[in-house]
């Protein structure tokens, strides 16, 4: 008997379709990158430490420039270099760079974790880039008495595929001094729904970058001033320090998983623009909490809401660990800045020395019920005017 030759073709078109569905998925997976703790050996072994311009001197990565494969406990003189996590890490001489290839779903917002510290150089600086998109990492101001700090960075995926690559930017006189980096992951980011009764996007802080289940020091968001592309969707961070993104697994969290530790008091701010309606109240709510980090009291948080701020102290009643907050204001534009920072410069009790400060969760901006009408006796055809010109500026806003 014949066999109908389209049984065969519709088989193989399956199989095309199969693979062309594997190549599309093939995109980087959420998590460490490849050898990203550096705990592949090279060819030659972990006794070969240092290494040049050598493609494959470390698996998984390219680099230019003298880059150092270091040991836990290894030591520099009387110094003893930091490994933040497993027992190997990479440390970057004088304008040396590593590299990775990388593939991406283009348009996608991606967030790099990593975890740096500086050795000798007391200005020592990180350059972390995705092809054309970069920013300089500070690793002057340590925030933790560990020694290093996890950072997170985020970009807008330009092509199919990138290169991510860490670079030090310095140049010491002494050669062997320069940055180490260290746990290097990704997470594909989303933009959460903002809810119907709330003006804030990702207000429970739910999105944020990769952190790894044993990282016990929260992941810090350096200056972001791009408020379209943030390692925690919908915030910036102002000024020139860090907050913290912690994570319920080991720190207080008023709600949900994920929250936001307010550090280094005027110098660290987290800000969001939202979208209001002109001489309309609202209310801007949120919790405040202590990160259980033995953090040293007093601590408040001073919020801003367009033309108002108040400041608001942390005093738990009871066996409380956060308390609700209100700041009502009125708006005055379609779009309105909600920001916070910590009131004080805070340390952990234990070491006094490691920064830490108040928690911050839920934030919600919402109409007060009764103001929705325009102030002023505005009222009938001018009222449908004005909510149309509204419509309109948001539009092309």
């Amino acid at each position: 008997m014949e066999k109908d030759g389209s049984s065969t073709r519709i088989p193989l078109c399956f199989l095309l379709l199969l693979l062309l569905s594997q190549l599309v998925s093939a995109a980087v997976e959420d998590g460490l990158l490849n050898n990203g703790d550096f705990e592949t050996a090279p060819a030659g072994g972990f006794a070969s430490a240092a290494v040049g311009e050598a493609a494959t001197s470390i698996p998984g990565w390219t680099i230019n420039g003298t880059v150092e494969l270091i040991t836990s406990g290894q030591h520099q003189g009387a110094m003893i270099l930091i490994v933040p996590q497993g027992e190997h890490a990479a440390r970057l001489g004088n304008d040396a760079e590593i590299a990775q290839s990388v593939e991406l779903e283009r348009g996608s917002e991606y967030a790099v974790t990593f975890s740096a510290a500086r050795t000798c150089a007391q200005l020592e600086a990180l350059t972390v880039s995705m092809n054309d998109a970069s920013q300089s990492v500070d690793l002057q101001t340590l925030y933790s008495i560990e020694g290093w700090d996890a950072y997170a960075w985020a970009f807008k995926a330009a092509a199919e595929e990138g290169r991510l690559a860490f670079k030090n930017p310095g140049m010491e006189d002494d050669p062997t001094c320069g940055p180490i980096i260290d746990n290097i992951a990704i997470k594909k980011l989303f933009t959460p729904d903002r809810p119907e009764d709330n003006q804030v996007a990702n207000g429970d802080f739910e999105e944020g970058p990769w952190m790894f289940p044993n990282a016990t020091l929260g992941v810090l968001l350096p200056t972001n001033l791009d408020e379209t592309t943030s390692s925690v969707p919908g915030w910036t961070v102002e000024d020139n320090r860090a907050v913290r993104y912690v994570d319920a697994d080991h720190f207080a969290v008023p709600q949900g998983k994920r929250a936001i530790e307010l550090l280094s008091g005027k110098e660290g701010i987290i800000s969001q623009m939202v979208e209001t309606t002109p001489e309309r109240q609202y209310n801007l709510t949120f919790m405040l909490g202590s990160a259980g980090d033995s953090c040293q009291s007093p601590m408040a948080v001073t919020a801003f809401a367009g033309d108002q701020t108040q400041n608001f102290h942390y005093s738990p009643t009871g066996n409380a660990t956060h308390q609700l907050a209100n700041l009502t204001f009125t708006a005055h534009a379609i779009r309105t800045r909600v920001a916070f920072y910590s009131v004080y410069y805070n340390t952990r009790s234990v070491d006094r020395s490691s920064l830490c400060g108040p928690v911050i969760d839920d934030v919600r901006v919402g109409e007060v019920s009764g103001s929705n009408g325009p102030r002023g006796g505005v009222s009938g055809p001018a009222h449908i005017l004005l909510a149309l010109l509204v419509t309109i500026a948001l539009v092309f806003a």
